[in-house]
């Protein structure tokens, strides 16, 4: 399909699976106009239909279509399947087809998998305490009693949101490209087998890459500045979603601030020490650069290698 100028949705209360559904296809096709029926004329004459008709992109069928994972589809999910690789390239230009394949499948099974699941009656996270979902959020845009607009505009409403949410997560997701071959990078120039230390000079979320590609541990602690401008120096998880480092700060300057740490390591400008250990901060690069590398040293004298 190299056009599509028509699409129609259902009319009546809306969820999430076709608002959705919507942003995916605008996404490509700015200009498409989107109509709400249930006509059989007026659905005969759009060039895609999706959660009604019982066409491709209807999942309300007794034999749905499954994921791989065996969670039925539901209507964004199959517009996914086939536009979704699209819509990623379109998003994430500079990345390689390989790589967004991967993206599109990713978006798939961390995020469309809720609504694709939600929308069939499939409950996948059960909570203790309540927890709002996007679906919820999504049935939010439903007009109140007292409002005065219409279903159609609140509608509109919800798709101008989810345009923006899934562009962004899907860029998002394209980052971890980019901060991988960052990391790569300066894993390779700098010399991390002698200090044990790397600098981060642009933002980027370096833990999971890091533990990826630093196989032989050898970076203990990371500097990089802050969104404050200030700099920190964090430790390195053993492993993801760890709270235990490969090594600590030194135990002396936990929970020291400003002065006070200043005057324990000799180092002007420090701002703080976490006490658990696993970050600190400086004013300055240099200073921050100075905290990690005599945490290195401390940790050598006590026999780290």
């Amino acid at each position: 399909m190299t056009n599509i100028k028509k699409m129609a949705v259902h009319n009546g209360v809306f969820h999430a699976d076709e608002v959705f559904g919507v942003a995916l296809i605008k996404g490509l096709y700015p200009d498409v106009e989107v109509i709400r029926t249930r006509d059989e004329k007026e659905l005969a004459i759009c060039d895609l239909v999706a959660d009604v008709g019982e066409g491709r992109y209807d999942h309300h069928q007794m034999d749905k279509e499954l994921r791989e994972d065996g969670i039925p589809y539901c209507a964004f999910g199959l517009l996914w399947r086939d536009f979704g690789k699209d819509y990623v390239a379109k998003m994430c230009p500079h990345l390689k087809v390989k790589e967004q394949e991967t993206l599109a499948k990713k978006v798939a099974d961390e995020f469309i998998i809720q609504i694709d699941a939600g929308d069939n009656g499939i409950a996948l996270n059960t909570f203790e305490s309540p927890v709002t979902t996007l679906s919820q959020v999504i049935s939010g845009f439903m007009p109140l009693a007292h409002e005065e607009r219409t279903v159609d505009q609140a509608f509109f409403d919800a798709i101008n949101f989810a345009n923006y949410y899934l562009s962004r997560l899907v860029i998002r997701f394209g980052e971890y490209y980019e901060s991988a071959y960052y990391i790569e990078e300066a894993l390779k120039t700098q010399p991390i087998h002698e200090t044990h230390i790397l600098e981060l000079t642009q933002s980027v979320k370096w833990k999971d890459l890091l533990l990826e590609q630093d196989t032989d541990e050898a970076v203990w602690f990371v500097v990089f500045q802050d969104i404050a401008g200030s700099y920190r120096v964090q430790t390195v998880p053993k492993q993801k979603d760890s709270f235990e480092s490969r090594v600590d700060l030194p135990v002396s300057w936990g929970a020291k601030r400003e002065d006070e740490l200043s005057h324990l390591t000799g180092i002007e400008g420090c701002v703080f020490c976490h006490p658990n250990l696993f970050i600190c901060g400086n004013q300055t690069r240099e200073g921050a650069l100075e905290m990690a590398k005599l945490a290195v040293k401390e940790a050598k004298n006590k026999g780290k290698q």
